[in-house]
């Protein structure tokens, strides 16, 4: 059931490990290049060729801890320079590396910490100069002993963390350099084993493997070097090809976006990243015009934020390429973001992804024809299909005549599957027809030209006497008025029975509870308003990629509700 949509593209994606794919991506000089610099100390910096040494000495020093195939390591750490080597380097131990976010309250920090430590059974616990003692709790309780607690600071700053925190310096384990000469990474063509030997598990137990990752960036780079048989895509690549790819690392490194990009996509295309530990907006537009930045990745909390500040202080000429993803961007902040800050006629590209895919499924090419509305095109090699919903439909909401329904994908790298979860990952993987199809829970549809265009979350819908209701059909119609700057509907309990619940934040403070209910009300069925309740709130909670937490949301109106 449901046509099967191919990808407008094929690219030939390489049957190989992830250390070789990265680092015999380039030319031996090429990798002697210094490619990964501090941005705010530019004298601290390695090349891929140093980074590969580095790796090995973390790989052989993981094993002669004890660690084993399989074995997890956890980082709870920001963006550091080392952030890529690290990474690299528990892969070159055979093991798998997770991630924890450092970015919540202090407390949720811990929960999260403890939580996902004893999620992923990890080995040993890195954290950074500021984390490391309060890490060491959830460490403990966890049954990580203090011997196995590291921390993860720069090398020239090693032996001050010594003598100033209880842990010792990850760089502690790090086998020699004459002992690292010897080592070498699991390198392997074996099909069999790419496909099933996982490296990475993610904060929501996603298992991705050596496929997974040598996949995606392989279908990211395609569309990267994509240009159409027009004047302005020759002037760009005469530029790229002068100047060099540099690109800015404000993303965060534990999350699969920024560690995808940073860490795999960037010695694919040679490209210069420049690491940010600690952002700004203003660091951020700053460094785009110290270091001629390329590239200028992006969420929409950083977009927003880059909106509202005076372009004229800055220079961002250099940017050729403009991306976003993580979550949805208003078309009104695209616009404004590229009024401002892009030329030569650049405009803001979309792309989509989920951690069960790596990082992306889908995207444009620098020269598609621009449609802010759209996540763009399947990526190279993918399939994709839509999937009617029981008892729901989206008539009005999209073209008359449109497939819409939940949106299946297939393609390399999609996930192995969820941590010591298989009843998680049978229903989110299906075999249809001899393809293994990835549930996305979005709901979606395709236009004729094979764009994408995300409706809703299915798991996000509200049930209002027992009929559906979309809670991003609510929102799309709120934020278009000029009294609000942001929204999120969401389900409330009253009376037993789900009602929607908008949250606002003002942009003009004159805006009223009684017009943002008219302004549904006249819009849209009964079931549809909100019945729950306009709540204005000075700002959404949302996560560093830009999603808006509505688990919050959700809670504080359970709270409410028993006031």
């Amino acid at each position: 059931m449901g046509r099967i949509h191919r990808s407008r593209y094929t690219v030939d994606i390489p049957e190989v490990d992830l250390l070789t794919f990265v680092f015999r991506a380039k030319s031996a000089s090429f990798r002697r290049k210094p490619q990964y610099i501090d941005a705010f100390r530019p004298e601290r910096h390695y090349s891929l060729v140093e980074g590969e040494g580095f790796a090995m000495r973390i790989g052989l020093g993981l094993r002669q801890l004890g660690l084993k195939t399989d074995d997890k390591v956890s980082l709870f750490s920001s963006n550091n320079l080392f952030f890529p080597i690290l990474f690299w380097g528990v892969i070159a131990a055979d093991c798998v590396f997770t991630a924890v976010s450092p970015t919540a309250t202090e407390a949720d920090n811990l929960l999260q910490l403890e939580y996902q430590t004893r999620a992923s059974d990890a080995k040993v616990l890195i954290s950074s100069p500021d984390t490391v003692d309060k890490a060491l709790k959830p460490a403990f309780a966890v049954g990580i002993p203090k011997s196995q607690v590291f921390v993860f600071c720069h090398l020239e700053d090693a032996s001050e963390v010594s003598r100033s925190t209880t842990a010792q310096p990850w760089t502690s384990f790090w086998a020699s350099e004459v002992e690292a000469t010897s080592f070498q990474w699991k390198a392997s063509t074996d099909p069999k084993y790419l496909n099933s030997e996982v490296i990475i598990l993610n904060s929501s137990s996603v298992e991705i493997t050596h496929a997974n990752v040598v996949a995606n960036p392989t279908q990211l780079v395609h569309y990267r070097k994509m240009s159409a048989d027009i004047p302005e895509a020759y002037a760009r690549k005469e530029r790229l090809a002068r100047s060099g790819e540099r690109w800015l690392a404000p993303l965060p490194m534990y999350h699969a976006y920024g560690q995808i990009y940073y860490c795999v996509n960037a010695p694919l295309v040679g490209a210069k990243v420049y690491i940010i530990h600690r952002y700004s907006i203003r660091l951020l537009l700053l460094f785009v015009d110290i270091y001629w930045i390329t590239l200028l990745t992006g969420v929409p909390t950083i977009l927003v934020q880059m909106s509202k500040q005076p372009a004229e202080m800055h220079n961002p000429n250099s940017i050729e390429y403009a991306l976003t993803g993580s979550a949805p961007l208003g078309q009104d902040t695209a616009k404004q973001t590229e009024q401002q800050y892009l030329s030569r006629g650049l405009v803001l590209r979309q792309g989509w992804g989920m951690t069960e895919t790596t990082n992306s499924m889908s995207g444009f090419s620098p020269d598609d024809p621009h449609d802010a509305s759209s996540i763009g095109y399947l990526n190279p090699n993918f399939l994709g299909k839509i999937m009617p919903v029981d008892g729901q439909s989206w008539a009005g909401n999209v073209p008359t005549g449109t497939e819409v329904g939940e949106l299946w994908v297939s393609g390399k790298n999609v996930m192995k599957g969820y941590y010591k979860n298989p009843q998680a990952t049978s229903e989110a993987i299906v075999m249809e027809d001899g393809i293994r199809w990835l549930k996305t829970g979005d709901i979606a549809y395709f236009n004729e030209a094979g764009r994408i265009f995300i409706v809703d979350r299915l798991k996000e819908l509200i049930k209002v006497n027992g009929l559906q209701v979309s809670p991003a059909e609510l929102e799309a119609a709120i934020v278009l008025h000029p009294g609000v700057a942001d929204v999120a509907v969401v389900g409330v309990l009253m009376n037993d029975n789900e009602c929607p619940r908008a949250f606002v934040v003002k942009k003009d403070e004159k805006i009223t509870a009684k017009t943002v209910y008219e302004l549904v009300e006249n819009r849209f069925a009964k079931q549809k308003w909100l019945s729950g309740d306009v709540i204005f709130v000075d700002e959404l909670p949302k996560t560093p990629s830009g999603k808006v937490i509505k688990r919050q949301l959700t809670n504080s109106a359970k709270e409410t509700s028993k006031l």
